[in-house]
């Protein structure tokens, strides 16, 4: 009877090794992409806590503190200064965010995106998902408590006027986002379908009309 080598390793712990190490490779990518925080009142405080919080995926209660080290690692001159000086102060991650917020919190930057979210319509060519993700990011940067209702409501009242037009008539059901998500999907598809019907039916007309003219 063979006996299994003592160091062997399982196809299956290899590829969860492999897996493990190209989700590492994966997550220090996107932090060597991350831009380094500096404090200056031009630099948006929720983007760099969002690109933190997706890169190490921390919550609330994270209390690994590995992860204030890679936050230490993107914070440079006044910023990195502040952090030395309050590190002491960072028992888990929600003791770190609350106080970088109160911090380097700018109301010229929220005025800012405020105005944007205001001025975004969806363009004539312009895809819902592609309109969706950019006003859903606006408003989560602007307020993290944001209701989901009233994330719709900012969507519904800048969007391409014939989607909004057949959504209106959802609108009192649709209080969550995937469901506007999914709706607004549909009656995109359906008007790029109208559209290219409408338009392939005109230029089969074309050469009968040149025909009768000739």
């Amino acid at each position: 009877m063979l006996m299994a080598h003592p160091y062997s390793i399982s196809s299956s712990n290899m590829n969860q090794m492999t897996d493990t190490t190209l989700l590492a490779k994966a997550r220090k990518a996107r932090f060597d992409d991350l831009p380094n925080f500096s404090g200056h009142c031009s630099e948006d405080v929720e983007r760099f806590l969002k690109s933190i919080k997706n890169i190490t995926k921390a919550n609330d209660q994270s209390e690994n503190h590995e992860i204030l080290e890679i936050v230490r690692g993107k914070l440079i001159q006044s910023a990195g200064l502040w952090f030395n000086n309050h590190e002491q102060d960072f028992k888990k991650w929600s003791d770190f965010e609350l106080a970088f917020r109160n911090r380097y919190f700018s109301l010229t930057m929220i005025h800012k995106k405020f105005d944007l979210l205001k001025q975004r319509k969806q363009l004539h060519d312009e895809h819902v998902t592609s309109y969706f993700d950019d006003v859903v990011n606006l408003c989560k940067e602007i307020d993290p408590q944001m209701s989901e209702l009233m994330m719709i409501k900012n969507l519904m009242s800048r969007i391409h006027p014939e989607l909004q037009k057949e959504l209106s008539r959802r609108e009192s059901t649709m209080n969550i986002l995937n469901e506007f998500l999914k709706y607004a999907k549909i009656e995109q598809d359906l008007n790029d379908t109208f559209e290219n019907f409408h338009r392939l039916s005109i230029e089969s007309t074309k050469p009968f009309v040149c025909a009768r003219v000739n």
